[in-house]
């Protein structure tokens, strides 16, 4: 083989590798709430990242693009996250929507199918605020339903819902909403709801924007414990808000990190040093 044939050769695998690069794969949204790597979030090939909410550290959001399917997944059931109907729990997470259209899920623990169990957030419009529902298990009657709070687009908001056993709550940045329950009255813990972000457990009612620090505790969290969560996300020390949720028992806390991949300048700067490499064998040097 002549040199230049051999450089050709080398060239062309080059950009073999450079234009066969495979599409991401899903990225993982590590738990590090106490039920671990059992409750790691599974985020959909077009789930991107930026930077999150939490003020010190390198804190990254996922961004989910307002489409059908995109969106994070808890992929097993995990019985934890779904208390018997009179136990009481509290959800919790961080939003920056950039747009709405009324029908936004950014959290979801419903479903939809047949007899309608469990709950779900939706965005609506920057006026009417964030919506919580929970369902009674007739039909698709909703049990709870509270409206309060502003959704502005581009801005964080700090959403957490508390149900004690009995009632619901629902606070954004740090203030009970006070919102009244227009909803049929009673709620139907689910067997088999899939934890979901971006989207319904069906893929629809796609949200656009980012969601931080998505978190679920067994307990009914107090005013003050939930107003401290929305002062620490801007504390300057590192782990402060994140040592603050786990203190407060949260099962969940998906932590929303971009998981590097090998970009085709580096695949093309290994076929480089490739080339380079053989040139020298064939000139007897090291």
């Amino acid at each position: 083989m002549t040199p230049f044939i051999g450089r050709s050769v080398v060239l062309a695998s080059a950009l073999f590798l450079i234009f066969s690069v495979p599409a991401r794969a899903a990225t993982p949204s590590p738990n590090t709430g106490s039920l671990g790597s059992a409750a790691d979030g599974l985020n959909a090939n077009s789930v991107t990242f930026g930077a999150g909410v939490v003020t010190a550290g390198a804190d990254q959001t996922a961004i989910y693009d307002g489409i059908a399917n995109t969106n994070t997944v808890i992929p097993t059931f995990q019985p934890l996250l779904n208390p018997p109907t009179a136990s009481p729990f509290t959800i919790e997470f961080w939003a920056k929507p950039t747009a709405s259209d009324n029908d936004d899920a950014p959290v979801s623990n419903r479903v939809s199918a047949g007899n309608r169990s469990d709950w779900i957030f939706f965005q609506r419009d920057a006026a009417t605020g964030w919506n919580f529902r929970m369902y009674n298990g007739s039909g698709s009657a909703v049990g709870i339903d509270l409206t309060g709070g502003a959704a502005p687009l581009n801005i964080w908001s700090h959403v957490v819902a508390t149900w004690d056993g009995t009632a619901a709550q629902l606070y954004v940045n740090g203030v009970n909403t006070l919102a009244s329950n227009v909803g049929a009255g009673g709620y139907n813990a689910s067997t088999g709801a899939p934890f979901t972000i971006g989207t319904n457990d069906a893929g629809t009612s796609a949200y656009a924007g980012a969601v931080d620090e998505t978190a679920f505790y067994p307990t009914a969290l107090t005013g003050p414990q939930i107003l401290a969560h929305f002062n620490a996300a801007a504390s300057p020390i590192a782990g402060t808000y994140h040592t603050l949720v786990q203190a407060d028992g949260a099962r969940l806390l998906l932590s929303n990190n971009a998981v590097p991949e090998p970009s085709s300048m580096l695949l093309a700067g290994a076929a480089g040093a490739l080339l380079i490499r053989r040139r020298r064998a064939r000139l007897g040097q090291a």
